[in-house]
């Protein structure tokens, strides 16, 4: 894990803006970090604290997963996903919205799912789970944000590997709520952050077995290069929850390759091969 922190700081040391990360071996419990606690914007990464509040909502019955909602005119907001190119009125279980929000990163879908469970809730389920520096200003699109991605929502690494380690326990909610999010982000359509450079097939699948090797995960890019992933990896040789923030920075690319991303892919890559790659 000592030459594991070399590698990931010398390639984060290559960033040529800020760059946090951290690790943590679910075998060993071991844990490695670059500035875990820097308050850093978080993108559509913030999609995985709504997905933990709208299963806690489940959970306590205050919402039900197979309950069906309608996508409304207040929902839409413009960025990544499908829902804001459709017209008013689709329905869909509240589950479905969950997918969308975490395998396409729709924003549209994850207005639907903050409004079941409001920003407020968010935020306290965060708290409760003793995640200090997570805080979700406002759902998208809101116009008092501006084009500031600190002041949508902020969050930390430490936070972030924290929380996808106690996914991956399936400690977090429940052993079925754990499953069922892993379950989602098993099932992403992007794969632009940290599992970026990882051997994936044209299945979206590592490998013939999925029970084998799998990366549940999420990230998130808005402007300013910030570039932000959590994720869980499973390899043939061990498993690790990782999360990274990428802010700032005038390398080469755009995009998909822009510098942020590619610092991700090397970092994520990295710990794959050290952590859970076959020998």
């Amino acid at each position: 894990m000592t030459a594991l922190a070399g590698e990931l700081n010398r390639i984060a040391d290559a960033h040529s803006g800020v760059c946090t990360w951290a690790l943590i071996d679910l075998a060993t419990e071991e844990h490695i970090a670059r500035d875990e606690d820097a308050v850093m914007p978080t993108a559509s990464l913030i999609k995985v604290p709504v997905l933990v509040s709208l299963y806690r909502a489940a959970h306590e019955g205050r919402v039900r997963l197979d309950d069906r909602v309608t996508y409304r005119e207040e929902h839409r907001t413009l960025g990544s996903g499908v829902l804001s190119k459709l017209m008013f009125g689709v329905e869909m279980s509240v589950r479905d919205a969950a997918v969308l929000m975490m395998t396409i990163s729709d924003n549209s879908a994850t207005n639907m799912c903050i409004d079941l469970v409001g920003v407020d809730a968010v935020n306290a389920e965060m708290r409760s789970l003793g995640l200090e520096r997570t805080t979700l200003f406002c759902r998208l699109g809101d116009r008092s944000a501006g084009i500031d991605a600190r002041k949508m929502s902020v969050s930390s690494a430490g936070d972030i590997v924290r929380l996808m380690a106690t996914i991956a326990r399936h400690a977090c909610i429940s052993a079925e709520a754990s499953e069922d999010m892993l379950r989602i982000m098993r099932r992403t359509d992007y794969r632009h952050e940290l599992s970026g450079l990882l051997p994936w097939n044209e299945l979206n699948m590592l490998g013939d077995d999925p029970r084998a090797a799998w990366v549940a995960e999420k990230g998130g890019a808005f402007l300013n290069g910030v570039r932000t992933c959590g994720a869980v990896f499973k390899g043939p040789a061990g498993s690790f929850a990782m999360s990274a923030f990428c802010e700032g920075g005038a390398g080469p690319g755009t995009g998909r390759e822009s510098e942020g991303n590619r610092t991700l892919w090397l970092l994520g890559k990295a710990a794959w091969d050290a952590l859970a790659a076959a020998r």
